[in-house]
């Protein structure tokens, strides 16, 4: 039998690996600058945990959602998001408490929805999120959001598009929703079936709707924008004036809801014109009401969330090269088997001064040898023969420079760290 990758789930290879490094360094830089700590979090959580925090009117929950039983008939479900479980997390180990407040984190690690796969789009895919909890002020929207600019921005992403909207509060939607629902109910037959179901549930989630025959009938929908409370316009203002003085490049757009229910006030996407339909390659919004929902203390909070893969793939479409940085130091050629005892002294010597190295196959000939260094970018190569044993001076290549000396046998390491230091 021949076993594949599940559908939808796929393996990051050695030769692609430098990619989600370079993407990880940058995060991690960018979460140092604002002084945000990461987190890790169980990859399955009690399902309950999802359907409330997330919402079960949404495709997440109603369609997309790994589920499961343990042996005492519990559900649990590979998680899809990261924010519900960080809410978890704060609430349960009561953060807010035991932290600085407001709170400022980060995280990294692979989701689960069970989608269609298609191109920028998996069953297990890999997500970056940053979560700043405690702060109500315009401020923290404006921090968040420009987080998100500068980390897509040093990835060289090319073309990245800011789309900003406000969905209000509880209070200025509940006199949207009615407005909305006559607008909607009137051409109801016109909708595809999914927004029929929406318009009940949650009706400006039909907003979010991918079909364009849908979004075409939405043209001329009341607005959230132009029915906000005194309080919401003024938040989502003061976050555009915060934004301009950062020099974030942003849109306005009505239509941008976010695919969750637990959003209010700000909801954001980065999007990329040149992925087809899986334009966004992130976004977020501000979740006032959801850590007090899910039984802790009322608590504002922003974030954003960010696909790995789809950053790489608009990367590749657009043709960036990514260089892998990450290369061996020194290859330890011994030339005979009796030399590999001595092979191996050398490399532990090496290790201790934190220099990457390894010894070769003594069968395999000089030549050969010599190849890998070039193929795989090898800095130094150190070659052990009866020559060297004898003249007790070791033969030491400089790969890139096409050059070698002969360095005393003592000196060897010393004398490979201070070139790499120099270098």
């Amino acid at each position: 039998m021949k076993f594949q990758a599940p559908r939808g789930t796929y393996d990051i290879l050695p030769d692609e690996a430098h990619k989600w490094h370079y993407l990880e360094k940058i995060i991690r830089k960018n979460a140092k600058f604002f002084d945000y700590k990461e987190i890790r979090f169980p990859i399955f959580e009690r399902l309950e945990l999802f359907q409330r925090g997330v919402g079960k009117s949404t495709d997440i929950v109603e369609k997309e959602m790994y589920v499961f039983k343990d042996k005492k008939g519990r559900n649990f479900a590979l998680r899809p998001e990261g924010t519900a479980s960080i809410v978890r997390a704060y609430i349960e180990h009561n953060m807010n408490s035991s932290q600085k407040n407001p709170l400022r984190l980060f995280y990294f690690g692979p989701m689960f929805r069970y989608a269609r796969p298609q191109k920028g789009r998996y069953r297990q895919f890999y997500q970056f999120g940053f979560e700043y909890i405690g702060n109500p002020e315009p401020i923290a929207d404006a921090e968040i959001i420009a987080i998100g600019w500068k980390i897509y921005q040093d990835m060289k992403i090319p073309n990245v598009n800011l789309e900003l909207n406000s969905v209000g509060c509880v209070n200025c939607r509940r006199k949207y929703y009615k407005e909305l629902k006559k607008f909607l109910i009137r051409k109801r037959g016109n909708f595809c079936s999914v927004c029929q179901k929406r318009m009940n549930s949650n009706p400006m989630r039909t907003f979010d709707c991918k079909n364009k025959n849908c979004q075409n009938l939405l043209n001329n929908a009341p607005i959230m924008l132009e029915n906000l409370c005194p309080e919401c316009e003024s938040h989502f203002q003061k976050v555009l004036d915060l934004l301009n003085q950062m020099n974030v490049k942003y849109n306005v757009n009505s239509k941008i809801v976010r695919g969750l229910d637990y959003y209010t006030r700000t909801a954001f996407e980065y999007k990329i014109e040149y992925l087809g339909a899986q334009d966004a390659i992130g976004g977020g919004g501000r979740y006032d009401e959801l850590i007090e929902y899910l039984g802790g203390k009322s608590t504002p909070a922003v974030g954003l969330s960010g696909g790995l893969e789809r950053i790489i793939l608009s990367l590749n479409e657009a043709k960036i090269d990514i260089q892998n940085e990450e290369s061996l130091d020194v290859f330890i050629i011994p030339l005979e088997e009796k030399f590999v005892k001595i092979s191996i002294e050398i490399m532990q010597k090496l290790h201790k001064k934190s220099i990457s190295s390894i010894i070769s196959d003594s069968q395999t000939s000089l030549k050969n040898n010599l190849k890998y260094c070039d193929e795989n970018r090898v800095k130094f190569a150190i070659i052990i023969g009866e020559n060297e044993i004898k003249s007790k001076e070791f033969t030491i290549k400089n790969i890139n420079e096409k050059s070698q000396k002969k360095i005393p046998t003592n000196e060897v390491c010393e004398y490979i760290f201070i070139q790499l230091k120099n270098n």
